[in-house]
């Protein structure tokens, strides 16, 4: 990965006539980002200084190794290294920014006590409890949705335990989120 072109159009774009700020939100690839050795780090430092809007939200989507793994994502270590190279580049430019944390419940691969250590290691290493957690949702053309139908790791060839029963499946999200869905009653009305 190379992000010196990223890094030159954010700089067009902030320079270019009645552009006021340009905000990278989300959709970061923070794995990316670190493993770009020439540009990695410039380019996390131009987001730092000019485009976070007070919080930038990345995906680990879990912690635990053998979910993420399921997930083709990278072990939490990136995701360590990178809070706090954000965080140090934060705190040099004396800015109050935060990151943010979208994570899936029930994704194939993962189980109840996989929740349970994602919320240890959210509230011990990255000093939050996330909020924005999101239920695996099975859809067309992807290697979870295959592993959701099939109780397989089609990578590896390997079985996948799947939650399948919804109220497991809510129980996963109530660990982070402690919310728990409320069913309307109908109570005979026409």
């Amino acid at each position: 990965p190379d992000h010196a072109r990223q890094i030159k159009l954010l700089r067009g774009i902030r320079t270019s006539k009645g552009v006021k700020k340009v905000f990278i939100t989300s959709g970061l690839r923070y794995d990316l980002v670190l493993a770009d050795k020439q540009n990695g780090e410039a380019y996390l430092a131009e987001l730092v200084n000019h485009h976070v809007s007070g919080q930038m939200k990345v995906a680990p989507e879990h912690c635990q190794d053998t979910v993420l793994a399921c997930m083709g994502k990278p072990g939490r270590d990136s995701l360590v290294h990178f809070r706090e190279l954000f965080y140090r580049m934060t705190a040099q430019e004396g800015l109050k920014q935060f990151l943010t944390y979208y994570i899936i419940a029930a994704h194939p691969g993962c189980r109840q006590q996989d929740m349970q250590a994602l919320k240890r290691f959210a509230q011990k290493e990255l000093k939050v409890l996330p909020r924005q957690v999101q239920i695996f949702t099975p859809t067309p053309s992807t290697w979870s949705t295959l592993m959701y139908w099939t109780g397989e790791n089609p990578l590896t060839g390997q079985p996948c335990f799947v939650e399948k029963d919804q109220q497991a499946r809510e129980r996963q999200k109530t660990v982070l989120t402690g919310a728990v869905k409320k069913r309307r009653k109908n109570y005979g009305r026409r």
